[in-house]
Formats: C-alpha cells, sequence, structure tokens
C-alpha cells in the first residue's frame, strides 16, 4: 500500500472515524508492527466491514506475512525473466464493469497447456503480486469474485504442485489480504477437480470453501457473472484473453517501482514482538 490517491483516505467515505482513531492507538501499543498511515487503516477497516478486532488481526497477518515470507515478497520485479516467463504461462486481469451487487471481478487462466516451464511458486508469487496490485486498484469495492478457468490445465501440472507455497499463498490470501471476498468460480471444470479439492479442502476455512462455484458449462456462470464482464472465450464480451492479459500487463509495469519499493516498506521488527502462546500462527509455517 503507498499513498497514491486512489488509496487516500477519501476512498473510504463509509469507514468510521472513530474505528480508525482506535486502530491507531491499537498501534502504538505494538512495536513490532508498522505505523501505517490512515488511508492504510480504512483499507483493513472497510475489508473487514468495521470490525476493529478483525480488522487487528488482519493487520497482524498482512505484515508479518509479507516480512516472513521473503521468498514470496522480494524480488518482485516484473520485468525479471522469472516474472516474464510467469507472464508467458498465466494472465491475471481485472474484469471491466461489476456484478449487480457491486462487486469486482478478476480472471485467470493459463495461456499454454504446455507445463515443460510451469514453476509452482513462481507462478503464485506472481498471482500473489497481481492480487496486490487488484487490492490497490479495486480494494474499495463492496465485494470482491474470483474466476478461475481451468482451460488447459491437466495432470502434468499437478505433478509440479508445491502444497508448501499453496499453504501459505492460501493464508495470505483468506486472512491477510484486505479484501471482501465473496465468490471464488471454477470455470471449465477438468476431471481431476475432486483430487485437487482433496488436497486443498484442509487448507480452506469453511466460509470460503462455501463460496465455491464450479462450472462445467457457462449457463450458470452467465448468471452470477454479467456477459459483459467476461472474456470472448467464456462466452462474455469484454475481449478475448489475450487483449486482456495484455491491458493488465500495462497496469503490471506502470507500477513496477510500485512493487519494488513495497518489498522494504513497512516490515516487522521480530525484535520488538511481545510474547505469543505457544499456539500463535506461526505453527501453521511449519
Amino acid at each position: 500500500m503507498d499513498g497514491a490517491q486512489t488509496n487516500e483516505l477519501t476512498q473510504w467515505p463509509l469507514v468510521d472515524r472513530e474505528s480508525i482513531e482506535k486502530i491507531t492507538h491499537w498501534l502504538t501499543a505494538q512495536p513490532h508492527l508498522p505505523q501505517i498511515q490512515e488511508h492504510e487503516i480504512a483499507q483493513f477497516l472497510h475489508a473487514n466491514y468495521g470490525n476493529e478486532e478483525a480488522t487487528q488481526r488482519t493487520i497482524e497477518n498482512y505484515y508479518t506475512l509479507r516480512t516472513n515470507y521473503r521468498d514470496c515478497f522480494t524480488d518482485r520485479d516484473v520485468f525479471n525473466d522469472a516474472m516474464q516467463t510467469a507472464l508467458r504461462i498465466m494472465m491475471f486481469t481485472i474484469l471491466p464493469g461489476e456484478t449487480k451487487e457491486g462487486y469486482k471481478m478478476v480472471y485467470t487462466r493459463l495461456l499454454t497447456s504446455d507445463a515443460s516451464h510451469f514453476n509452482h511458486p513462481q507462478i503464485l508469487k506472481f498471482m500473489t503480486m497481481c492480487l496486490d496490485l487488484w487490492v490497490k486498484l479495486e480494494g474499495n469495492a463492496k465485494g470482491h469474485i474470483m474466476l478461475m478457468d481451468m482451460h488447459g490445465m491437466h495432470v502434468g501440472h499437478m505433478t509440479k504442485m508445491n502444497m508448501a507455497a499453496v499453504k501459505k499463498h492460501m493464508f495470505y490470501v483468506q486472512d491477510a489480504l484486505p479484501i471482501r471476498l465473496k465468490q471464488l468460480h471454477f470455470i471449465n471444470v477438468v476431471p481431476f477437480m475432486n483430487w485437487l479439492m482433496s488436497l486443498v479442502r484442509p487448507l480452506l476455512h469453511k466460509e470460503v470453501e462455501e463460496m465455491i462455484n464450479m462450472h462445467v458449462g457457462l449457463g450458470k456462470l452467465h448468471e452470477d457473472i454479467p456477459i459483459e464482464c467476461l472474456p470472448n472465450e467464456v462466452g462474455g464480451t469484454a475481449g478475448s484473453v489475450q487483449e486482456l492479459h495484455d491491458s493488465f500487463k500495462e497496469k503490471l509495469y506502470a507500477n513496477s517501482e510500485w512493487f519494488k519499493a513495497t518489498e522494504s516498506q513497512n516490515l516487522v521488527d521480530e525484535t520488538k514482538r511481545p510474547p505469543k502462546p505457544k499456539k500463535f500462527m506461526f505453527g501453521l509455517f511449519g
């Protein structure tokens, strides 16, 4: 997060000023946490519907994970070889428009079925960067929806699945990323989806699992998501997958310096962390 205009305090008109002041006061008693700006606090409050206790947990998780999971939150140069390879393998885009409820959407899909260069931790790192940019650009939406198109995915990709990276990525998305996650849609569901779900289900919160929608055909998807928001390849009119990919890639490039700057900003100082019970969340990292 930064002080860019899109993230200024005016972008969070429904966030209670008193709640911001309470979180600011709480932060002064957390010597290990960064003393973040008011508009950043507002973003966390918005994501947690104004619940101050939940906001404190999200702030703690967000900055702690970004500090300790350095494999994912350093070397975030969109022009380096690893990220350029990821951009050739996987696409991520913010879809235009919104649902009737006012929810914003993102869409992901493989650009090639060739799994020979599929580096799962690097793909998840790329996805995390894209999600961070989504929060920066559209974090103040009423709700957020993720659509994952499984077109082109096969068992060869699953043999390269890195469960340690998946565990950290899912913890970040479910417990740290300041968004209002409303729905998860899997499109063009593959035959081995049950096997895949058996691997990830233990990592899913119950409320997140209940958000999942599986689509073998497109009929139900078109009932849930406006056609004008969807890529042409899934029966929409928003443009081709390649056009949407190229459009979001330009957003990534335009924010390249922001990605680099946030690698070293607002980190946790573990030497100042107050003692925690043995069951503190870092047991999740094993």
